[in-house]
């Protein structure tokens, strides 16, 4: 039965992120077409027109969008990869590792992406304007359908419930011990000088993730449950950009060091690509964590202790 779910909720995770992607091509493929105002260093109001993606704005919204939907790809994939790993691998030791993986990522790899994907969705009806509002153009639909993925096989509070209650503590923390064997594997492959910086940026908010995750872990134990996990979503949250923010790690250590040895604009734009879009994580989602980490470190009770005649 758990099996089951588990499995659905990563599907539930792919689901998400892909229809995330499909709205981002759609909105892409619109930003470049569309012409609309002028550079705003531009004062000659008789200069033509420019395609919107030339707009700063434009490609924030854009880059958030596959900032969102290829790191929640990354994710998944991650999660299907353990998923045969646990059932296919020749080493029983590396099964059995897997399967501790999974057991403590399946919550962020259905709630992540289940999030984002609709935020992704949320920014791609943005670059359209008021038409992406209308069912004339493909990206409502796609809010509407990936709406409904935060909610359903577990919503995201239940899926933050299980993670800080359950999951990290399963095993005595076996399962967070080998994921974080396997993020120092890549946080130590960083060999040029931007991924250096970005290793280096997720490493020092792992270690203070790993505090406040102790100190939670004392507070459970003396049974301040209720206070412990009240602010389970803010952990999710916390936890979630911290892997997601390592699936961009891994894929700017691979493609700083395919760059090199690209044969054609096609191949290096790709990789370019993939390596801005990891900087935008860095600078832009990575940094939002701070507010979480206050708030689980004071194991703030203001949602706790809201009452409900006071609402």
């Amino acid at each position: 039965m758990f099996q089951m779910m588990n499995e659905a909720r990563i599907g539930v995770g792919f689901g998400a992120a892909v229809i995330g992607y499909r709205g981002y091509m759609h909105s892409l493929e619109y930003a470049k077409d569309r012409l609309q105002g002028r550079k705003a260093s531009e004062k000659n109001p008789e200069s033509p027109q420019v395609p919107i993606i030339d707009h700063a704005d434009v490609r924030r919204m854009l880059l958030a969008q596959k900032a969102y939907s290829e790191g929640g790809l990354a994710l998944c994939l991650y999660g299907a990869r353990l998923m045969d790993e646990q059932h296919t691998h020749p080493d029983e030791q590396k099964r059995t590792e897997a399967g501790k993986l999974l057991d403590l990522l399946t919550p962020v790899i259905k709630a992540w992406p289940s999030e984002y994907g609709p935020k992704a969705n949320d920014l791609a009806i943005q670059v359209y304007g008021g038409a992406g509002y209308t069912r004339e153009y493909p990206v409502e639909q796609c809010w509407r359908d990936n709406r409904l993925n935060p909610i359903h096989e577990g919503t995201n509070g239940i899926q933050a419930l299980d993670l800080l209650g359950r999951k990290i503590w399963q095993d005595q923390s076996h399962g967070l011990q080998l994921l974080m064997q396997e993020m120092q594997v890549d946080l130590q492959a960083a060999t040029t000088e931007r991924c250096q910086q970005w290793a280096l940026s997720l490493s020092e908010t792992l270690q203070q993730a790993v505090k406040v995750t102790q100190s939670l872990g004392k507070s459970l134990m003396g049974g301040e449950v209720d206070k412990t996990l009240a602010n389970a979503s803010c952990y999710l949250h916390l936890f979630g950009h911290i892997i997601v923010s390592w699936m961009w790690l891994r894929q700017a250590n691979a493609a700083a060091n395919a760059l090199a040895s690209a044969n054609s604009d096609s191949e290096r734009n790709f990789y370019q690509g993939k390596l801005q879009t990891a900087q935008y994580f860095f600078h832009w989602e990575l940094p939002t964590v701070a507010q979480d980490l206050v708030l689980l470190r004071n194991q703030d009770d203001t949602c706790l202790n809201m009452k409900a005649d006071w609402f």
